[in-house]
């Protein structure tokens, strides 16, 4: 039971029982009443498990991440965990490393300025995902009884314009992007867009598609491993992607073909859900261009430059992927050195 007790300037002090048998307390109380209502307070808590303990709250929010990073860290997906400690580098431990967690869960006024102050020098888009793992911490310091709640909880990080609604290209805005894709990457941009438009696959599902995912006698592709660019380097299947597309260690090894579902378990290097395994049946005028792309050149992956090097996300985008679809001609006096053996120069 909690008690008050004298303490060293005249004082009290407030004594009370934590659940883990030691004892607690807190001095500047006025009377001995008032410490021993406190103290019972905090034990009311105890019981009905809603007490946080002070120690917990001072624990440095970067000391937290850490310990946090080394619990979850192996279980985490490659290009998520490099996705934290990006944003922890760059944005969140410069701010943030040395508050205790309770003095943020304090600072409402203080998360919202940092947000305000995020907005002018990134897009919207990139202050959601910082602040998204900013959150993400912060409610795992909840579930560890560090802080009451997660204080992200109820602060809008978009502007709340209002967004267009998507839109869906037709089939001859499809062609006209795939042709200027043609000019500015060659045929590699042209199967690309083409691909893309029908089966809906994400890019990295494509542009991760080797010759041996390919089903001649279904004319069906196999989605099931796709590329990774973690730190500037390309993955697949969890194995490293060295120059020409040639795998550093070997790569991962062909799997068998699979009808069913695939079962539950490791996925490191795997798409997304179990359901996003998957072959897709190409019509006969696609799968043409799938087959043609292939027999232009002998590297390991469908999708890839001359020399062999895979289409890098960033670079691929902005230079071809981004101008094409906004309906502009990219500046590439070099486009005529992509087109490849088996097509036309026309």
């Amino acid at each position: 039971m909690a008690y008050g007790q004298r303490d060293d300037s005249g004082g009290w002090r407030a004594r009370y029982k934590r659940p883990d048998s030691t004892w607690g307390s807190k001095s500047g109380f006025t009377s001995e009443k008032a410490a021993e209502d406190w103290g019972n307070e905090q034990e009311a808590l105890i019981r009905r498990h809603m007490w946080i303990d002070p120690r917990k709250g001072n624990i440095p929010f970067g000391d937290f991440t850490s310990a946090l990073l080394d619990s979850i860290g192996p279980r985490l997906e490659p290009a998520t965990l490099a996705k934290y400690r990006s944003h922890l580098d760059n944005h969140l431990l410069p701010q943030w490393s040395a508050w205790p967690l309770i003095g943020i869960f304090n600072s409402y006024l203080e998360i919202e300025k940092w947000v305000s102050e995020l907005h002018e020098d990134y897009a919207e888009s990139t202050v959601s995902s910082i602040f998204a793992t900013f959150s993400t911490f912060l409610k795992k310091a909840a579930k560890e009884q560090c802080i009451p709640a997660n204080p992200c909880s109820g602060i809008r990080v978009t502007s709340g314009e209002y967004a267009p609604e998507r839109l869906v290209a037709t089939s001859v805005q499809v062609l006209r992007a795939a042709m200027r894709l043609y000019r500015s990457a060659g045929p590699a941009g042209f199967v690309l867009a083409v691909l893309d438009a029908y089966t809906g696959g994400r890019r990295s599902e494509l542009t991760g598609q080797q010759r041996h995912e390919y089903n001649y006698e279904r004319q069906a592709i196999r989605i099931d491993l796709p590329l990774k660019e973690i730190g500037g380097k390309l993955f697949k299947g969890g194995h490293r992607i060295g120059p020409g597309g040639v795998f550093v260690d070997g790569g991962p090894k062909p799997a068998p073909r699979k009808t069913s579902r695939p079962s539950k378990g490791k996925k490191r290097g795997k798409t997304k859900t179990p359901a996003g395994a998957r072959d897709v049946l190409l019509p006969p005028s696609i799968a043409v261009l799938d087959e043609t792309l292939m027999d232009s050149h002998r590297y390991p992956f469908l999708f890839c430059t001359q020399d062999g090097n895979l289409l890098r996300r960033s670079n691929f985008r902005q230079r071809h992927w981004r101008p094409a679809w906004d309906g502009t001609e990219p500046d590439n006096p070099q486009a005529e050195d992509h087109v490849g053996p088996g097509w036309d120069r026309r």
